[in-house]
């Protein structure tokens, strides 16, 4: 049977799995690696992979010279000048994609893989024009992108498939708190999951693009040379020239020496004609050990194990560190003993699994998705926050999100109950933890829409047009306009949290409205809270401010139905009243 790929297209490095009659393939290069994102524009060659990795002078993320590392970076640009030639990103992704396509298909036998369509992995904070970029790329390079998923969740897909009996440990993790912590050379994600009901459902996700092992590479380099100049006595003053290629290859040489000293304490750099210098002078000779390289990493460890610490924080999932019953490791830094260390400390050697295939786990979790046909779902109801702390579902938990060429949408009429300021906010929300859903559960905010209204007018008399679109990429474009004065204004949120449907029936695409109240504020995450002024009931007044009804009751044309107030109402009319002996508003300076 002919399967969909798995694509996991990494800062750093990419790489292509497909699921075959004896197993998984993963396509590595040709030093069983997987493949450096890297382009090189050689006139009108075009060199990717290793062999253009291998003639990097300068190391760093964007455009070197003719050089492009990590083009997946430049996702949100318009454009790039690479060697002098102004070029679009996507254009730029699109030449790695062709190669690395063109690689896979060398080493899969014919027959086993669909090669022009997907399952694309994605960081988890990888925005909506980002994620746009890249299916444009994708599709220029003949490769149609089926759906989107995060890699930490792809990476705990596959190992759920890893085990023996996979169903069986999945349901053994029923109800239980999962953490994926993947660090790779380019950017740290984390997600927060739980299996409920057959589901592998994210609770939270948090993302890193700046503390990637890449950077300790860069920092090991530093150090070498550094040390080399103290043994030859050597002062910042000193004429120093490298041969051509070998700042390259001393990175190579460091990226090696790192995964070395994950199992041996010390190992040497050599590099010889390093330096136009004769004799020991021009040769780098060094002996790093494990303290070393710890040392050099400190700072970059420590903020990376930080990220942990505010993903579990009571501000964020407020999950406590020891009911984590599986803390997956994945990605290349996480084979570092102090990272290890850290690890172990935190989650215990029981709930610990530093994954022996980090290096392809996230494009074997995407292939076995593609395999088994699963689909992405929302893990958490979209909700709206109206007036008065009533809560609107737009969309349920479990609704089946779009694949390629689809998406799903959901309209409302909405009433402004408080145009005095000439604004209708729109507060979308979702649930902190899934399945937590009721009155009293905390909940995060997507963030706040503003649509411009008519201030002259009472409460109820514009109506709002609002639309929710989610996207084949995932995201939720939400649209609004309002009818009187015609002033639209839109926002896009990539952050959804996904789920997979791993046993039992797919879920469907069905939304369902379904409102619940707010007894108070509990139930919203501390900090500043913006108080949503819509509503989808039309006259409802008991949802208008006690001292905006007031003044509206005085109006000409509410002369013969003034509304009556309720005693919220009533408290609100009179906190607003100036003071009647010292004419103050409510304050302390009142008499």
């Amino acid at each position: 049977m002919v399967h969909k790929i798995g694509i996991d297209f990494g800062t750093t490095n990419s790489l292509i799995s497909v699921v075959s009659r004896e197993g998984i393939v993963a396509n590595f290069d040709d030093i069983n690696k997987p493949h450096p994102s890297v382009v090189r524009y050689e006139g009108t060659q075009i060199i990717c992979g290793r062999k253009a990795k291998e003639k990097l002078e300068v190391h760093g993320i964007g455009v070197i010279g003719n050089t492009v590392r990590g083009p997946k970076k430049l996702l949100n640009d318009d454009e790039v000048i690479v060697d002098g030639r102004t070029m679009s990103p996507v254009d730029v992704v699109t030449d790695y994609i062709k190669y690395l396509v063109n690689h896979a298909k060398d080493g899969v036998d014919e027959g086993v893989a669909d090669f022009t369509n997907a399952v694309v992995t994605i960081p988890v904070a990888l925005d909506g024009r980002g994620r746009q970029a890249l299916r444009e790329a994708l599709l220029n390079a003949g490769v149609y992108v089926e759906t989107f998923v995060h890699e930490p969740l792809a990476a705990l897909y596959a190992y759920f498939k890893e085990q023996d009996d996979s169903d069986n440990v999945i349901r053994r993790f029923t109800g239980k708190t999962v953490l994926v912590f993947d660090w790779g050379g380019g950017t740290l994600d984390l997600t927060l999951c739980k299996i409920i009901n057959g589901s592998i459902v994210q609770v939270l996700n948090r993302g890193n693009n700046s503390i990637g092992g890449d950077y300790i590479d860069e920092a090991i380099v530093h150090f070498i040379e550094q040390k080399h100049a103290e043994q030859h006595g050597w002062t910042e003053d000193t004429l120093l020239q490298r041969n051509p290629g070998m700042k390259s290859r001393l990175l190579e040489s460091c990226e090696k020496a790192k995964i070395t000293l994950s199992s041996k304490d010390k190992t040497n750099i050599f590099m010889p004609d390093y330096y136009q210098r004769k004799g020991e002078e021009s040769e780098i000779d060094y002996w790093i050990s494990r303290e070393e390289l710890e040392a050099i990493s400190l700072k970059i460890v420590n903020q990376g194990i930080a990220e942990i610490e505010t993903l579990l924080s009571k501000d964020h999932a407020n999950v406590d560190e020891q009911t984590i019953s599986l803390c997956l490791a994945t990605g290349g830094m996480v084979n570092m003993p102090v990272i290890k260390r850290h690890l172990r400390e935190k989650f215990g050697v029981a709930s610990l699994h530093v994954s022996k295939h980090g290096d392809r786990i996230i494009s074997n979790g995407a292939a076995w998705i593609a395999r088994d046909n699963l689909n992405v779902s929302l893990a958490k109801p979209f909700e709206l926050l109206e007036s008065r702390n009533s809560l609107l579902t737009i969309f349920q938990a479990n609704t089946q999100l779009p694949k390629r060429g689809e998406s799903i949408k959901s309209k409302q009429s909405m009433y402004c109950t408080d145009p005095r300021d000439g604004k209708a906010l729109f507060d979308f929300k979702r649930p902190a933890v899934p399945g937590k859903s009721g009155i009293a559960d905390p909940r995060d905010s997507y963030g706040i829409l503003s649509i411009e209204v008519n201030p002259e007018f009472p409460p109820f008399e514009e109506r709002i047009e609002v639309q929710v679109t989610i996207d084949e990429n995932l995201i939720a474009n939400v649209n609004g306009i309002g009818l009187d004065m015609g002033k639209s204004n839109s926002i896009e949120y990539y952050d959804l949290e996904f789920a997979l449907k791993v046993s039992g029936v797919q879920a469907g695409t069905k939304s369902i409205k379904k409102r619940i109240t707010l007894s108070n504020v509990k139930g919203i995450r501390q900090g500043l809270i913006i108080r949503a002024n819509v509503t989808e009931e039309s006259k409802n007044w008991s949802l208008v401010p006690g001292e905006l009804l007031n003044t509206v009751n005085k109006l000409p044309e509410f002369r013969y139905i003034k509304v009556p107030l309720t005693e919220q109402q009533r408290t609100e009319y009179v906190r607003y009243q100036p003071c009647s002996r010292c004419g103050s508003r409510w304050a302390k300076e009142c008499c």
